[in-house]
Order: C-alpha cells, then sequence, then structure tokens
C-alpha cells in the first residue's frame, strides 16, 4: 500500500513539474525573431537586446525597411507610464523618461501583479483569462499574463518577469508584434 501511494506522489509531482511554465532567459546577446503587423501586411521583425544595464537598448532590424535601436532611460525602466508605439526611424531613438519599447516599466509590473491591472498610454489594463493557445519559445510553455484595455480594445501578453516585463505579443496598437521564438 505504501509504494502505490508513494508511487502516485511521485507520478503527481512529475505531472506537476511538466506543466509549469517557463520563462525565457533575457540577457544582453538574446536575440527575438518576432513578426510585425502594420495595416494589415506583416513584416519580419528581428529585436536584440543589446544592454540591460541604463540605458537599456533594443535593437531592431525589419528587411526592406532598415534598423536602428530604441534606448529606454533607468527612469523609464523603472516608472514609465507609456509604451512607444509609432514606426521607427532608422538610427538610435531615444525614449523619453516615460516610454518603454517592447516592454513595460517595473512600477507597472509590480501594479499588474498587485492589483491585478495597470494604467499605461493612459488606458487602464487588467488582467484576462488566456483564451488563445499557449505561447511557446524553444518547445516550452512561457509563463505569459494576457492583459486587456478597459474598452477591450488593445491586449498585450507580457511575459511574467518582475526584472524584464517584455511584451511578446500585441493585438490593436498601430504596429502589432508577434514574438516568434526567444533565443
Amino acid at each position: 500500500m505504501k509504494k502505490i501511494i508513494l508511487s502516485l506522489l511521485c507520478l503527481g509531482i512529475s505531472i506537476n513539474l511538466l506543466a509549469q511554465k517557463t520563462l525565457p532567459e533575457i540577457k544582453v546577446g538574446t536575440t527575438m525573431t518576432a513578426s510585425a503587423f502594420v495595416q494589415g501586411q506583416e513584416f519580419p521583425l528581428i529585436m536584440t537586446v543589446k544592454s540591460l544595464t541604463a540605458p537599456v537598448i533594443l535593437a531592431w532590424s525589419v528587411d526592406g525597411y532598415g534598423d536602428g535601436t530604441f534606448e529606454i532611460s533607468e527612469k523609464g525602466m523603472q516608472n514609465g507610464t507609456a509604451l512607444f508605439v509609432g514606426q521607427p526611424g532608422t538610427g538610435a531613438t531615444k525614449l523619453s523618461d516615460i516610454e518603454t519599447y517592447s516592454l513595460i516599466s517595473k512600477a507597472a509590473f509590480k501594479t499588474l501583479t498587485d492589483t491585478k491591472g495597470f494604467t499605461y498610454n493612459g488606458m487602464k489594463f487588467k488582467v484576462k483569462a488566456s483564451d488563445s493557445t499557449p505561447m511557446k519559445f524553444g518547445g516550452k510553455e512561457a509563463d505569459v499574463v494576457q492583459v486587456i484595455s478597459e474598452d477591450n480594445k488593445v491586449q498585450l501578453w507580457i511575459l511574467n518577469n518582475p526584472n524584464l516585463p517584455f511584451i511578446v505579443q500585441t493585438a490593436g496598437l498601430p504596429i502589432d508584434i508577434l514574438v516568434n521564438d526567444i533565443k
């Protein structure tokens, strides 16, 4: 009887470990292959993490358009309240102290985890029960929080990472992004 109970316990633990979601490691040199959607057209996008210390630098490249970087200040990383959603120019784009790109600030993420909502770009977002296929990177299901704006027009899928809450998918923005892989 003890062997049966022990076997069932081990089986339950094994199933639970397999079902856990993972967070892809994001460090300097990490590359994200993505698709950008602009006015119904899809463009391949590559983003590379160049620096994780102030300023955080994210390089981007779109075939046929160009490449550049986004520079996110320490203040933006800590307390930003706005997401840069415009079309970037080639070269370096230095964001204001309230802006971030492809991620939300640490303060916004803390508010999200504490209250199940946050405000960004003047829009109130709340956690939405995921109704989509789980996101996978490297064959493993990613730990992602899906949020939706109060008016139900904008959705964000954010990695559940308090230090780097990257947005891995958007819907309803002028330029939507879907990250396909993180290496």
